[in-house]
């Protein structure tokens, strides 16, 4: 049966008449979103793009295709925009936390999809810099002072529903003169020599023990030069502690791409490759028509985040 989502890719394909780009807008991988195409042709019997190895058009199906799946999406949303609001929607706030990094993640277009999709809901941005913010986003997602939050996960709460948004890979920062500095990446192995800045386990318990884990994997106890100072997200101290030599740090791979801090050289890490889970969190028992609507956003776009890995259920 065709799902609405295949007439969105297949609209962006359309659109963009590329396959690499139309992934890109829709955080698919190109052989995902290609896979896609090829089952609506199949349930439809037609072919809707003629393609060559540099160039795709749209068949003469496609192009009937293209205008009425359009008008089926305009129809969707404003239907779903006329339940809302008769529900209650309209006029309404959502209040959602997330950590500075995921301004360089598929949390930025699902923040900006449900502005663009619920423009009558004022949807209310609330940043964390920190490792401790974000351990407070718990305490107010439970104390009602915040509607949805973008978590590192593992957490256990009993009172939270959670959505698996992407994974957040770690990686090595290390000084640009040192010995592993020419290498494509490096061995969680070869870092058991090494001082690893980190931040105090009581920011964040379970991230924290999750790297000292993944050293012990690797065969060796972490000789941990601790940071007193909340920080992971912005990693400055981290940057300027590890240009001068002072330890090498394991910070989010999002961080690479808001910064290029002078002397510091980035490397991923294999055996094991250290990931962590960015989910959305919500109290179960919220059943608010924003709430849902801003869910089924993040069920969306999830699953076609660059790391292609798909949502888990709640």
């Amino acid at each position: 049966m065709m799902e609405l989502r295949q007439l969105r890719y297949f609209v962006a394909v359309a659109e963009e008449l590329n396959f690499s780009r139309a992934a890109g807008r829709m955080y698919l991988s190109q052989p995902a979103l290609s896979q896609q195409i090829r089952k609506l042709e199949l349930e439809l019997g037609v072919a809707l793009f003629l393609r060559t190895r540099h160039h795709v058009e749209l068949t003469e199906a496609g192009q009937v295709m293209l205008r009425g799946a359009r008008q089926v999406l305009v129809s969707v949303e404003q239907t779903a925009r006329a339940a809302r609001e008769v529900g209650g929607a309209q006029r309404t706030h959502l209040r959602v936390g997330f950590p500075e990094y995921a301004n360089h993640t598929s949390v930025a277009d699902i923040l900006q999809t449900f502005r663009r999709r619920y423009p009558y809901v004022e949807l209310e941005e609330h940043e964390m810099f920190t490792l401790q913010q974000t351990l407070q986003q718990v305490r107010e997602l439970r104390d009602g002072k915040l509607d949805v939050g973008f978590l590192l996960a593992p957490l256990d709460d009993d009172a939270l529903a959670f959505e698996h948004v992407l994974k957040i890979e770690l990686v090595v920062a290390l000084p640009e003169d040192h010995l592993l500095a020419v290498r494509t990446e490096v061995s969680m192995r070869e870092l058991a020599d090494e001082r690893i800045i980190l931040f105090s386990r009581r920011f964040h318990p379970d991230c924290y023990d999750y790297i000292v884990g993944c050293c012990e994997r690797a065969g060796f106890s972490p000789n941990v030069l601790q940071r007193n100072e909340p920080q992971l997200y912005s990693g400055a101290t981290t940057y300027r502690m590890v240009a001068s030599g002072d330890g090498v740090g394991i910070v989010a791979s999002p961080l690479v791409s808001m910064s290029r801090p002078v002397g510091v050289v980035f490397k991923p890490i294999r055996d094991p490759r250290p990931v962590l889970d960015l989910v959305a969190a919500w109290r179960r028992e919220d059943a608010s028509p924003n709430l849902q609507a801003f869910l089924e956003v993040v069920r969306e776009l999830a699953p076609t985040a660059p790391d292609g890995r798909s949502a888990l259920e709640a």
